[in-house]
C-alpha cells in the first residue's frame, strides 16, 4: 500500500483514547494521515494512551459522541487539520454482561447509546462531508454474529451490521464504502476488569472461556485489529463495501460454536 495514499487525508476515530482504538490511530498517524481523536477521555486522563508526545497530525476532541452536539464539534476539528475527510472508524463502545432479563432499561439505553447511536450520529454527520471515495469502517463484534447471552451489548453490534450496510447503499454512489469488522477477544486491560456483576475472578474466567473457544488459542493484539481496519479504510479494499470481517482466531468458523454459559468458566456446546 501507497504511504502517498495517507498525506492530506483525516480520518475520525471514536474511542481512541486506549486499547484498540489507540492501535488504530498510532496505524493511521504512522501511515501519514491526520487523525481526529474523538473519546470521552480527555489527554489529562490516566488511562490515555494513544500517543507518548504530540504531532499536528493529531487533533483531539473531548465530547461524550451519544450526543448529537458533539459532532459538529469533531467536524470542526478535521476541518481545522486540512487535507480531506476521508474516513470515520466507530470504534467506541462499552460493554454490559447481563441477560435481557437482568438488564435495567437505563442500561440497555445507554450501551445502545455508545455502541450504536453514536456509530448512526458520526455517519450521519460526516458523510456529507466526506471526499468521494471515502471510508467507513464500523466496529461490531463476534457478539453481532451469535446469540450472545449480553443482550444489550449483543443487540448494539448487529444494530452496528445493519447500520453499516444500509450506508453502503445509500453512500455507494459516491464511492464511499461502508464494511463491519467482527473481532473476538482482545487483550486490552478492559477485559478483565469487573462488569455486570462480575468480580475480578468471574471477568477473569469469562475471559479464559473466550480462549478456549478459540481455535488460534489466544486473544488478538489490538495491532491486529488495527491492520485490519487500515485495510478497510485503504485502497486495497476499494470494491468491497457492505461486507463483514471477522477478526476473530478462527471463533466464529469454527463449525460448532461454543458458548461461555451464563456460570462463568463453564463452556457449553451450542
Amino acid at each position: 500500500m501507497s504511504s502517498s495514499f495517507w498525506q492530506d487525508r483525516v480520518f475520525v476515530v471514536t474511542g481512541g483514547a486506549r486499547g484498540q482504538g489507540a492501535a488504530e490511530v498510532s496505524r493511521l498517524l504512522a501511515a501519514g494521515a491526520k487523525v481526529v481523536v474523538a473519546d470521552v477521555l480527555g489527554p489529562d486522563h490516566p488511562h490515555w494512551s494513544v500517543l507518548d508526545g504530540t504531532t499536528d497530525r493529531l487533533s483531539v476532541v473531548t465530547a461524550d459522541i451519544s450526543r448529537e452536539e458533539s459532532w459538529a464539534e469533531i467536524l470542526a476539528a478535521a476541518c481545522k487539520l486540512g487535507g480531506s475527510l476521508s474516513g470515520l472508524v466507530n470504534n467506541a463502545g462499552i460493554t454490559l454482561r447481563k441477560t435481557v432479563t437482568e438488564t435495567t432499561h437505563d442500561e440497555w439505553l445507554a450501551v445502545l447509546n455508545v455502541n450504536l447511536n453514536a456509530a448512526f450520529l458520526g455517519i450521519r454527520h460526516l458523510a456529507p462531508h466526506m471526499v468521494d471515495g471515502g471510508s467507513i469502517v464500523n466496529v461490531s463484534s463476534t457478539a453481532g454474529l451469535t446469540g450472545y447471552f449480553s443482550a444489550a451489548y449483543s443487540a448494539s453490534k448487529w444494530g452496528l451490521r445493519g447500520l453499516a450496510k444500509a450506508a453502503a447503499v445509500e453512500l455507494a454512489a459516491r464511492g464511499i464504502r461502508v464494511n463491519t469488522i467482527c473481532p473476538g477477544l482482545v487483550d486490552t486491560p478492559m477485559i478483565n476488569q469487573p462488569n455486570g456483576g462480575y468480580d475480578v475472578q468471574r471477568a477473569t474466567a469469562f475471559v479464559e472461556g473466550n480462549r478456549m473457544m478459540t481455535p488460534l488459542g489466544r486473544g488478538a493484539d489490538p495491532d491486529e485489529i488495527a491492520g485490519a481496519v487500515m485495510f478497510l479504510l485503504g485502497p486495497d479494499s476499494r470494491f468491497i463495501t457492505g461486507a463483514d470481517l471477522a477478526v476473530d482466531g478462527g471463533m466464529t468458523g469454527a463449525g460448532i460454536y461454543t458458548r461461555i454459559g451464563r456460570d462463568v468458566g463453564t463452556v457449553q456446546s451450542a
